[in-house]
């Protein structure tokens, strides 16, 4: 495996990770689905799930496993938490 295999491969299992997650929780909500929530909810769960490989860099001996598991904990809960706050900045808090 060349150093690109080493970045990209560890990436791309974050971001599907991430995906899945946000594809499951629009399947299991009351919402009305659309696609342009499922694409939304999918980038931005991916971008928050690789955005974990990140402890990576401040803990480089982590093994992948833990480093998946924190990325589903990030995609669950940031997903959350940005669309609640972007709601509250767009409504005014309301």
């Amino acid at each position: 495996m060349n150093d690109q295999d080493s970045l990209w491969r560890p990436l791309a299992v974050l971001a599907g990770v991430g995906a899945f997650i946000a594809l499951g929780k629009l399947l299991m909500s009351d919402e009305k689905f659309s696609w342009r929530l499922a694409f939304g909810r999918t980038i931005i769960s991916a971008g928050l799930a690789v955005a974990a490989g990140s402890i990576l860099a401040f803990v480089p001996g982590v093994p992948m496993l833990g480093v998946i598991g924190l990325a589903s904990a990030v995609a669950v809960l940031g997903e959350q938490f940005l669309e609640r706050l972007i709601h509250e900045k767009v409504t005014g808090g309301a």
